[in-house]
Formats: C-alpha cells, sequence, structure tokens
C-alpha cells in the first residue's frame, strides 16, 4: 500500500470515528430527554458511563489529528478537513457535558417534589436532538439544504426556550416551595438552549470542510 492510499484510509477511518462519537453524544442526548419526561434516580449515573465514553473518544481523535498534521504535514483541503474535525469533536464533547449536565437535573427532580415541565419543553427536546443529527449529516455529506436547516431549527430553537423560561419563572413565583426543582429545570433548559448553539457551529465547521466558506456570521452565503 503506497502512503497516498494509507493516508486516504487514515482520514476516512478519523473520519468514521467522529461520526461513532456523534452517535453516543446522540444517545446520550435521548437518555437525557427521556429523563426530563420521566425522571428517575438512576438517571446520573448512567449518564456519566456515557460521558466517560464521550470524552475518551475526544481524546483519541485529538489525538490522531495532532498525529497527522505532526507526520503526514496535509495539504490545504486535509488539513482544513483535520483541523475542522477537531473542533467539531470538541463541540461534541461540549454536547455531551450538557447532556450530562440536563440528566444531573433530571436526577434531582426525581429524587424530590415532582414539578410540570413547560409545554413546549418536549418539542425543545426532540429539536435539539434533531439539529444535533442534522450537524452531523453536514459533517458527513455537506449538504447545504441540510445546514441551511440546522439554522431554520436552532433559530425555532430559540424560541422554545424563551417560551419555556416564561414557564419556569411563573411556576417559580407560583410555587416558592419547588423553587429549586424549578431551577434545574430552568438549568435543563438553559442546557437544551446550547446544545442547539453547539450543534450550529458543527454545521459552520462542516460547511468550511465541504465549501472552503467560513459562514459564521454569514448563513446566508451557503454556497449551493
Amino acid at each position: 500500500m503506497n502512503n497516498l492510499r494509507h493516508f486516504e484510509l487514515e482520514l476516512a477511518d478519523l473520519k468514521r470515528s467522529v461520526v461513532t462519537m456523534g452517535d453516543l453524544v446522540d444517545r446520550a442526548l435521548g437518555l437525557a430527554i427521556d429523563g426530563l419526561r420521566h425522571p428517575t434516580a438512576d438517571i446520573r449515573e448512567r449518564a456519566r458511563t456515557l460521558e466517560d465514553g464521550i470524552d475518551a473518544m475526544e481524546t483519541v481523535i485529538e489525538e490522531r489529528c495532532h498525529i497527522i498534521i505532526a507526520l503526514q504535514s496535509p495539504m490545504v483541503r486535509d488539513l482544513r478537513f483535520v483541523i475542522s474535525t477537531m473542533s467539531i469533536a470538541a463541540d461534541l464533547e461540549q454536547i455531551g457535558d450538557h447532556a450530562e449536565s440536563v440528566s444531573k437535573r433530571a436526577h434531582y427532580i426525581a429524587c424530590h417534589q415532582p414539578i410540570a415541565n413547560p409545554p413546549e419543553l418536549e418539542e425543545l427536546g426532540e429539536l435539539s436532538r434533531t439539529i444535533l443529527r442534522q450537524a452531523l449529516e453536514c459533517f458527513v455529506s455537506g449538504n447545504s439544504e441540510t445546514t441551511r436547516q440546522v439554522f431554520r431549527d436552532e433559530s425555532r430553537s430559540d424560541r422554545l426556550t424563551k417560551a419555556c423560561f416564561a414557564f419556569i419563572q411563573d411556576r417559580m413565583a407560583e410555587d416558592p416551595k419547588r423553587i429549586k426543582e424549578y431551577t434545574h429545570l430552568l438549568r435543563a433548559v438553559a442546557s437544551l438552549e446550547q446544545i442547539g448553539d453547539l450543534a450550529m457551529a458543527i454545521a459552520e465547521e462542516s460547511v468550511f470542510i465541504h465549501k472552503a466558506q467560513l459562514i459564521r456570521h454569514n448563513h446566508d452565503q451557503i454556497i449551493s
């Protein structure tokens, strides 16, 4: 096997590793969202196990990227892929952190008094998971329409977050005895919003990989 072929296989394997990490993050987020629907006391340990796996994968991916840069001296397109892959792996690790945080909030609520969820929370949770999956699809395929959908859905996520905040703040005022539980729920909602922001960052990096465009402040400039 010549060096070029070996390098191409190495990049393809790196890409698969990111997708595998993304699948693990998606599982962690699914667990967290289910935990908000039906809080259980054991969710914290289950979330920690997934987070440990996510952290380990992020470390491996980062180390592999460093080795590729140091030993392979990739040219412009491949260097762009490797650098962006490190950034995406870091974003996925942060999403995993937020998913674990949501699970911790659900654990607290399960161990204390039950409270009412905002009507918009179900949609917000599912939307955050949808945005993550779409962002991973952007990484794999570079599809411009999927990328645009990420940006549209992230804006919808912001609106749902504001509605959830308003509901929780009203309940805090109405039922001060449950203020600690509602504070944990408020933080869980904030984490779901942050997950949408990080998934959007993955989509932005994916555009840089596939189209060599920096669109962080110019989402309407995506090349079709």
